[in-house]
């Protein structure tokens, strides 16, 4: 399996390198899914392709947003840009972008991000179709579901270490829709980690522990897993080295048959680089509701050391647990609070009694926990860690009258450099001892010397001129190597047009209940059915009362079992279902016995994105929420078949956590709860999340045969029914009551604004 890491700078690249990774992922400077790290400009982008190549380490590059139409020239030019550096994969999310890859540069490797939403075999399947190379599964996905989508024959790409959306990857908006900083275009203010009151408590319960499998890493390789994904773009560059060497250390053990599991030490030296409560296991192996969620923190939670056994306005006296050094960042923490320093003083062992001086307006008290957030000799010991090396093998002749040729080879690629001609021998000709000295010297390069082999013949050979062809040979070799195992990627075409046709779209009203279907169906409105239960007595009950020409909206995530058994019921009920509503890009792979139309769990920014879509066959598409009023004039020039949601609580997130069970403290039994079915006083139903300012998110649930579905939604709708010249226009009704109902549908008919309290959304707000 590839050890992958992040690189997030330069260092970042070389940590990896030196904790011997298989391949990095990075940014570019524009359109990454991290703006927040570091990235890599034109030119660092060059460099660091070159610096991988020659290590043979493989660089996939994330352009993984989602782009507006007046950057889709920058995105032409970053393509071009890509293929002549020979990246070896481009990760992306946008369809548009994945329909440019296709035209411009077929020979370009693409991976499905995560963020692509990719969780089921079907997906796995069409991700393959589509001439993709690798998919980057969703972290919802089970270990089942992983060896299932391995089974379509596409590589598949895990999270394997780091920190865990809360949300379904791709189909969160609530960083945009809070603040304009979109999560789907790498600007994410990561509102998840804030603190919500549920039911009167408040904690962060949006905020997952990190993941950890290092342990499991033969169970993934059984499923089919090639590549282990370490997060952490946006971690500092000894966090790269000190979870890529750990994880190296493991698929080593592993490659060698004798699996290894991480001692206590190396676990611990996980947690201290990073952990938020621990560690778990993820959805992968099974982790549910309270076993993924810490409401009490969400930052950085180090390593406990000892406790506090005497204090006062200046010191601390800690009984040590574990070492502790000089420089180590320390929290003590009482009563839900916490305070940290910087420890300066002697190295004192575990046993020992620290010391600890304290800043000014400090409280500690006896009793207090003391944990190490930041261990000095960690960060030194992997900033310090050497990159790896290759044996050069150098052939030097030195003969009087002749150049002077040095040729330098790995065993697999050489390099030959000529220097001046060898003067004759005045004095004393040149011993090849001396010569073989001056070869050696290959400081920081990436080779180390091998065979040195001199033949000389009466020459004069000054040591500047041997040091100087041995760099230029060094550098030819490094080079030869990058070009050797850099990919060729073929030939290089224009970029596509993206010629839309016209088309309408009849008004349309996404409904939850009969009583929102029956209201919008008497005013002639096109009804989609987006229910709250998804088992098969339920869908079977709805589709066989539900009206002619109702449309069915498929969930946005589930697992294999449950798609297939939606696709039985649209096939049993194909004359008289309208049609049905894709809720992710996957769902594309199944050849579907009605119409079908792109949902708002497939988000079109872009023309090219809504081409794509149409060539695939959809009846519609959908415009993502995102875009400004002038946008989406833009998108929709020409009147294609694209519809606007102009009005509708925007569902922000969807989670696989139920807060209902995570404040009971639930770690398992996700799968066959049955309390908002039997009005369990603690169930979930009609229970919000409240932020800091009073805002109440309502929580939806959408329940599937592997378990409920969490939908967080907008604190208000969005209300569009008053912009003049959106065609195609859909309405979702989801918490209204039947007099809101009415209210909605008059405004939606007449083009007025509906007078319930409402945002205008990104109409005029347009996102980072």
């Amino acid at each position: 399996m590839e050890n992958l890491a992040p690189a997030g700078n330069r260092e970042a690249l070389e940590r990896a390198d030196a904790a011997g990774a298989d391949a990095v992922y990075l940014g570019y400077s524009a359109f990454s899914a991290r703006a927040g790290a570091g990235n890599f400009d034109r030119k660092a982008l060059e460099e660091a392709l070159a610096y991988a190549h020659a290590r043979h380490m493989r660089v996939h590059v994330t352009l993984n947003t989602l782009v507006k139409d007046r950057e889709l020239p920058e995105i032409a030019e970053i393509i071009r840009l890509l293929r002549e550096v020979r990246a070896d994969a481009v990760l992306v999310q946008d369809l548009g972008i994945l329909r440019m890859i296709r035209a411009m540069c077929p020979g370009l490797a693409v991976h499905a991000s995560t963020q692509m939403t990719i969780h089921n075999r079907t997906g796995a399947a069409w991700c393959r179709a589509q001439g993709m190379r690798r998919a980057v599964l969703a972290r919802e996905c089970s270990l089942a579901e992983i060896r299932r989508c391995a089974e379509t024959g596409i590589e598949i790409e895990v999270f394997g270490h780091g920190a865990q959306c809360v949300a379904v990857s791709g189909q969160c908006l609530f960083s945009s829709m809070a603040g304009e900083r979109s999560g789907n275009r790498g600007r994410c203010a990561q509102p998840c980690r804030r603190e919500y009151i549920y039911r009167g408590r408040r904690g962060a319960w949006l905020s997952p522990r990190d993941v950890c499998l290092r342990d499991e890493l033969p169970a993934l390789r059984d499923a089919g897993v090639v590549s282990v994904k370490l997060e952490g773009r946006a971690k500092r560059p000894e966090y790269a080295a000190v979870v890529a060497a750990e994880y190296r250390r493991g698929l080593d053990s592993l490659e060698a048959g004798s699996f290894r599991k991480a001692s206590r030490s190396e676990r611990e030296a996980l947690l201290q680089i990073f952990n938020r409560g621990g560690f778990m296991k993820g959805y992968a192996f099974g982790c549910e509701d309270a076993e993924v969620i810490l409401p009490e923190r969400v930052s950085h939670c180090g390593v406990v050391i000892g406790r506090v056994e005497q204090a006062d306005a200046r010191f601390a006296r800690v009984r040590l647990e574990r070492d502790l050094g000089d420089g180590d960042e320390i929290e003590f923490r009482s009563r839900g609070k916490a305070e940290s320093l910087i420890y300066s003083g002697k190295d004192v062992p575990a046993g020992g009694t620290a010391q600890v001086r304290l800043r000014e307006g400090m409280k500690v008290r006896p009793g207090d926990e003391a944990a190490r957030l930041t261990e000095a000799k960690q960060i030194r010991d992997a900033a310090a860690m050497p990159g790896r090396r290759v044996t050069a093998d150098l052939y030097l002749r030195a003969a009087a009258g002749e150049p002077l040729t040095l040729r330098a080879t790995d065993g697999e690629n050489e390099a030959t450099v000529r220097g001046d001609i060898a003067a004759e021998a005045r004095t004393r000709a040149a011993r090849p001892e001396e010569l073989e000295r001056s070869l050696r010297k290959t400081g920081e390069t990436l080779f180390v010397p091998g065979v040195v082999d001199i033949r000389t013949e009466n020459a004069f050979v000054p040591v500047s001129e041997i040091n100087r062809i041995r760099r230029e040979a060094l550098a030819a070799l490094e080079k030869a190597r990058a070009d050797a195992f850099a990919p060729d990627r073929g030939a290089l075409y224009d970029a596509p047009e993206a010629k839309l046709p016209a088309g309408e779209v009849p008004r349309t009203a996404v409904v939850r209940t009969r009583e929102q279907a029956g209201a919008a169906r008497g005013r002639g409105f096109r009804i989609v059915w987006d229910p709250e239960d998804y088992r098969e007595e339920a869908l079977e009950r709805l589709l066989a009362e539900a009206p002619a020409g109702d449309w069915l909206q498929l969930p946005r995530v589930c697992e294999e079992e449950t798609l297939r058994m939606i696709l039985r019921k649209t096939e049993k009920y194909r004359d008289t279902l309208g049609g049905v509503v894709l809720g992710s890009v996957g769902q594309l792979g199944i050849e579907w016995p009605v119409p079908f139309g792109a949902g708002a769990g497939i988000p079109v920014m872009n023309r090219q994105a809504a081409a794509f879509l149409l060539e695939a066959g959809c009846a519609f598409v959908t415009a993502s929420p995102e875009l400004t009023g002038k946008e989406l004039e833009e998108l929709t020039a020409g009147r294609p078949p694209i519809a606007v949601n102009i009005f509708g609580r925007t569902q922000l997130m969807l989670l696989h956590h139920c807060p209902a069970r995570t404040a009971l403290g639930c770690r398992d039994g996700h799968r066959d709860c049955r309390m908002c079915d039997t009005g369990h006083p603690d169930a979930l139903r009609g229970n919000s999340l409240e932020d800091t300012m009073g805002h109440r998110f309502p929580l939806l649930r959408q329940r599937l045969p592997e378990g409920c579905r969490i939908r967080l939604m907008n604190t208000l709708p969005t209300d569009w029914a008053d912009r003049k010249g959106i065609r195609n226009r859909i309405i979702e009704l989801t918490t209204e009551n039947p007099a809101e109902t009415e209210r909605v549908l008059d405004a939606a008919e007449q083009g007025y604004r509906t007078g319930l309290e409402a945002t205008g959304g990104h109409w005029a707000r347009p996102v980072e």
